[in-house]
This record gives C-alpha cells, structure tokens and sequence, in this order.
C-alpha cells in the first residue's frame, strides 16, 4: 500500500498541472476575445464620434445662421440702459451656439421670442400699411358732406304734427276683440 500512495500522488500532479495549463488557456482565450471586443467597440465609438461631430458642426453652423440673423434683429430692438448688457448676453449666445445642442431649452426659447418679435413686428407693419389705405380712402371718399350722402337725403322741409297722422277707425283693436266676441257668442 505505500508503493500505490507513492505514485498516486504524481498522476494527481500531472492530472493538476494539465488543468492549470487548460485553465490558463481559458483564460488567455477569454482575454483576448475581450481585447478583440474592446478594440471594435473602441472603433464603433470613434465612427460615432466622427458623425456626432459632423452633425453637431452643422447644427452649429444653422444655430450660428440663426443667431446672426433672426436674433440679431430682436437683440438689436430692444432698448437696455447700457450696451454692455446686450454685448454680455451675444458673448452668452456665442458660448451657447459654441457649447450646446438645438435641443436646448435656453437655446429653444430664443429662437422663439426672437422668431415672435420678427412675426409681430410684420403684423405691424401690416396694420400701419392697412391704417394709411383706411385713412387715405376717408379723405378722398368721405373728405366732405355731399360726398358723404348718396341720393337725396337731407332735412325733412316740413315738420309733420300729430294732428297730421290720419287715424282709422279700424285701427281700434279692442273695438274689433270685442265684435268678434259678440258674433261668436
């Protein structure tokens, strides 16, 4: 029995060291199928880097368009005590356009107060050009009393009295009731 306790433990040896070798194996397989892994996701990230980029240049270039000209006119309309305070807030809608997304909200409500004052400030001049075609139509049409009157109107030449008012006897509703009742019955 000592013989076989002898060379028992070297067949576990050899049966140890062959897993130790597999299970390195394993793991030097594992490893570089997640390099492999690492190096696509690596270069899937850096395509979408590159087209995120692209868009957002051209996003920019169409958030810039906007603030040069549908904002520049709003910011250039309204009235502050000092110039510094409009200067400050192009430097904060440069950074903006610079920094940020169409997406957002400070972005997004500029563009509508802006786009608001361009549609009123039209409306506006709709009206003003509308009131001037009003006006210029009242004096030509309406400049004085006779073009004012169509036909013949005027003052009545004679007044009419009540005793002028002919009065018919069948205009007596209560009298004709009271006929009619008395046939009936």
């Amino acid at each position: 029995m000592a013989s076989e306790s002898v060379q028992d433990p070297k067949p576990l040896d050899t049966e140890k060291s062959g897993e130790k070798k597999s299970d390195m194996t394993n793991i030097l397989q594992h490893i570089k199928n997640l390099e492999t892994n690492n190096n696509e996701l690596k270069g899937k990230l850096q395509d979408a880097e590159t087209r995120n980029g692209k868009l957002s240049a051209k996003t920019r270039e169409g958030m810039q368009s906007a603030l040069d000209s549908l904002m520049k006119k709003w910011m250039d309309a309204v009235e502050t005590k000092d110039d510094k305070v409009k200067d400050s807030f192009k430097d904060g809608l440069n950074k903006l356009v610079e920094k940020s997304a169409e997406d957002n909200g400070v972005w997004q409500m500029m563009v509508a107060a802006s786009s608001l004052h361009e549609r009123q400030s039209h409306d506006l001049d709709q009206l003003r050009i509308q009131n001037d075609e009003l006006k210029s139509k009242v004096d030509g049409m309406y400049g004085d009393t006779d073009s004012r009157t169509v036909g013949r109107k005027g003052k009545a030449s004679e007044q009419l009295a009540r005793e002028d008012v002919a009065v018919d006897p069948a205009d007596d509703m209560w009298g004709d009731f009271a006929k009619t009742i008395g046939t009936v019955y």
